[in-house]
């Protein structure tokens, strides 16, 4: 089965989708926002009008008129900030709550996809999307998603409004104002997709090389010069074409310089136009002045809203590659209870006669790349059973069959009588155990990460897993203990985050353990610790390792050596 493509510039289609589904259950609090950013662009709105008649009363002479308008003014101006501050507050609220679920539902797609997915995207395509799009759209929320929503309902109360004052003024202003407004905006938007699309997929492209880069930096070391040259202007036509991206979408940006100009014609006719009509007594000199300090306003407004036509087509760029991730990812129900409790292992495992491990015709690739071509193992349970085999020849590839983090193009998987990718998280782990080669520690301390396993466990459980383990001496060397901090920073070297990994299947009763690569670049104090923690964790369980060390070879029953895709089994 081959993975789902996420495109350079995926269809607007999914922002719909995408928005919808998270926006549904923040639905009431979004619609408050709304409500209380209406009513603080009505006061604005209305304010310009109090002015007017404020003016009008001036001129007349009517002081009582003039000191009770001016009150109302003044109540506008304080209700206006009241309610626009509330409606920030509560749409930044509601706001980063969606994004919250947004960015829970990337990371959980991610951890949960398989890993053919994975394998088919550049691991920095997938890092852009998943944390620099979402926190773009978290600045969005933030920023932008209330003067966007402030200055739309001031556009169109300010007409509204008017409107009620001097219908011939309005008009006045809706044809001079409107037809190049609009065409500014539709010039700005007719391209913006695509430039925008452009400028993030760049960004993803840089972002995918700089990963690489870092991957690889140990190999480049070592590179002859051509292919360092090679590597060099590979990073350069990357970073080349992301200058060029952000230029050519900077002078789409022009485009809303050219609102100051017609802002400018506007409020000139308008001002001749006010003029002849009090001339002839259509319209009072108040409502004049109604209609020049509300056109101020609507222009910032307009320009204020063109000005973000270029955050919002970032964010729906950034919403829609997202959106296609989270599709593409599989996530189509809500998210699982945290921390769940493990199938007991006992009540998970198949059938007593049937074989601990099976594969039978297992073939597998990488695109056009064939791997494995055929293989065929049978352990009873309770075998040990080493794997063998140059680098690249496929072994991780079958560890991670066996651990049904992937699924084999033909042929069947079975471990402990059932098909390890078929089933859930738990009930997969109670049937088998996997210690990748290089273990990932998440952040808090190491009692924290051991509880991931075992929920609830207490200092001595914890502590005696090392124990069974033949390790505690080695916990007990630790400064702080189980309190050790992991993650960024973490002091932990290779081999000693292999102990952890260990000690996490330790607290687990899983009946088929896979071990790939666990002694491999370490140091020799370390490697013995480890050889002895996987005696005592192997035993009385079925156990395939890989490994290149013939010392961790020899401690197994049986060895086979992967060449050509296939399993051969060694003389003994």
């Amino acid at each position: 089965m081959s993975a789902p493509t996420l495109s350079p510039n995926p269809s607007r289609d999914a922002v719909r989708r995408t928005v919808s589904r998270f926006a549904r259950p923040h639905a009431a609090a979004l619609l408050g926002a709304v409500a209380l950013g209406v009513l603080a662009s009505l006061a604005t709105a209305v304010f310009p009008v109090v002015v007017g008649r404020v003016t009008d009363a001036l001129l007349a002479g009517d002081r009582d008129a003039v000191l009770a308008l001016g009150l109302v003014g003044v109540g506008l101006a304080v209700a206006q900030t009241v309610l626009a501050t509330l409606s920030r507050a509560r749409l930044a609220r509601a706001g980063e709550h969606l994004v919250r679920d947004v960015r829970d539902e990337v990371a959980h797609g991610l951890a949960t996809t398989p890993l053919r997915f994975l394998d088919a995207h550049p691991s920095g395509e997938l890092l852009q999307r998943s944390t620099a799009e979402v926190a773009e759209l978290s600045g969005f929320v933030r920023e932008s998603l209330t003067e966007l929503l402030v200055r739309a309902s001031t556009v169109v109360l300010f007409v509204v409004v008017l409107a009620a004052q001097s219908w011939e003024l309005t008009a006045v202003l809706l044809v001079v104002f409107a037809p190049p407004a609009l065409l500014v905006t539709a010039r700005f938007r007719s391209r913006a997709a695509d430039r925008f699309g452009a400028e993030a997929q760049a960004e993803a492209d840089v972002a995918a090389g700089v990963a690489e880069t870092i991957r690889v930096r140990a190999l480049l070391r070592t590179a002859p010069a051509a292919t360092r040259a090679r590597t060099a202007a590979r990073d350069a036509q990357r970073d080349a074409a992301a200058v060029t991206a952000q230029m050519r979408t900077a002078a789409l940006s022009r485009w809303v310089n050219a609102m100051s100009l017609v802002e400018g014609l506007t409020l000139v006719v308008l001002i001749v136009a006010g003029a002849w009509l009090a001339g002839l007594d259509r319209v009072s000199v108040g409502v004049v002045v109604t209609f020049v300090l509300a056109s101020v306003t609507l222009f910032s407004s307009t320009s204020d809203l063109v000005a973000l036509v270029g955050p919002v087509e970032e964010t729906l760029t950034g919403v829609a590659r997202v959106g296609e991730l989270l599709e593409a990812t599989g996530r189509r129900t809500p998210m699982p209870a945290p921390a769940p409790v493990p199938v007991p292992a006992q009540a998970a495992r198949g059938p007593v006669t049937c074989p601990a491990v099976e594969l039978t015709g297992v073939t597998f690739g990488y695109g056009d790349e064939p791997v494995l071509t055929g293989v065929d193992l049978r352990l009873e349970r309770g075998a040990r059973c080493g794997i063998a085999g140059p680098s690249g020849a496929g072994k991780s590839t079958l560890a991670a069959l066996l651990a049904g983090l992937r699924t084999p193009a033909s042929g069947t998987v079975r471990c402990a009588g059932s098909d390890p990718a078929a089933l859930g998280p738990a009930e997969r782990a109670a049937r088998v155990a996997f210690v990748p080669q290089e273990v990932v520690l998440g952040s808090g301390t190491l009692a924290d990460e051991l509880r991931l396993v075992l929920p609830g466990a207490d200092g001595a459980t914890l502590r005696e897993a090392f124990a069974r383990l033949g390790v505690g001496r080695w916990l007990d060397g630790l400064p702080e203990g189980l309190d050790t901090p992991l993650g960024e920073g973490s002091t932990l070297t290779a081999g000693e985050r292999q102990l952890v990994g260990l000690a996490r299947v330790a607290l687990r009763d899983s009946e088929v353990l896979v071990l790939d690569e666990a002694t491999s670049d370490v140091d020799p104090a370390t490697a013995e610790l480890l050889e002895r923690a996987i005696d005592s964790l192997t035993a009385g369980r079925t156990v395939v390792v890989v490994a290149h060390r013939e010392a961790t070879l020899a401690r197994l029953g049986e060895v086979h050596d992967l060449t050509g895709g296939r399993l051969v089994r060694r003389a003994r």
